[in-house]
């Protein structure tokens, strides 16, 4: 019932040996890619691997994932099976953050949203999309993607793919579903940026957030949990 596609962005260390070992995965290697086409190159493999699955719903999923219980799909098809029209169903950030720094964003979202939901005039974007499912880990109707030959490559404003593809959706006439993010952070984790940090010529912008990401990448890396 269940198949998972490796694609690979021209990996140079033993980590695509061990890839090619595995009989229980698709591994499709890109060895013309390098870090230095990210995060773009991510974008053309969600593309590639929605083109090449054979299942009815196609799961994104970053290198930098860890699944922590079973039934983490669960919340995913609970949102499918709520409403036909949705199409995507995933979680917003879920990166630890400072308590305060967490309420301080969540509490301009909401004005933010409110102050667009005022403006708001029949003609313009809708005020309540701002939240979609991140591509980090998220579902998607597969023949949804491909009967609209949707992309995840960004359009012009476009932060991620998730986001490109949600507004591809929402004009084809499809919901998307945010699944709570506490209910999400007890399935999956997410060290947000761990790829990067470790990755020689794939650098964050800031160095103070490349600071961060390193840490967090080696947090997790000796965690007992990841050592049992």
């Amino acid at each position: 019932p269940l198949e998972i596609l490796v694609i690979d962005n021209g990996s140079r260390d033993a980590s695509l040996d061990w890839l090619r070992s595995l009989s229980w995965i698709r591994l499709v290697e890109r060895p013309e890619e390098s870090p230095a086409r990210w995060p773009g190159n991510v974008f053309t493999a969600w593309d590639l691997g929605a083109r090449l699955a054979r299942g009815r719903y196609f799961v994104t999923m970053h290198s930098d994932v860890f699944v922590l219980a079973e039934g983490w799909l669960a919340p995913f098809l609970r949102e499918f099976s709520r409403n036909p029209r949705v199409a995507a169903a995933g979680a917003w950030k879920l990166e630890l953050e400072h308590p305060f720094y967490r309420w301080q964003k969540e509490t301009l979202g909401t004005v933010a949203r409110l102050v667009k939901g005022w403006l708001w005039r029949p003609g313009r974007s809708d005020p309540h999309r701002g939240q979609y499912p991140r591509d980090y880990c998220a579902m998607y109707r597969r023949e949804v993607l491909l009967q609209h030959n949707l992309t995840f490559l960004n359009e012009a404003g476009a932060i991620t793919g998730g986001q490109a593809i949600a507004r591809q959706l929402w004009e084809a006439g499809y919901e998307t579903a945010v699944v709570p993010v506490a209910e999400m952070a007890r399935a999956i984790a997410h060290v947000t940026h761990a790829s990067a940090a470790l990755a020689g010529g794939a650098k964050l912008q800031h160095a103070r957030s490349q600071r961060q990401a390193a840490a967090r990448a080696k947090a997790w890396l000796d965690s007992p949990w990841v050592h049992e």
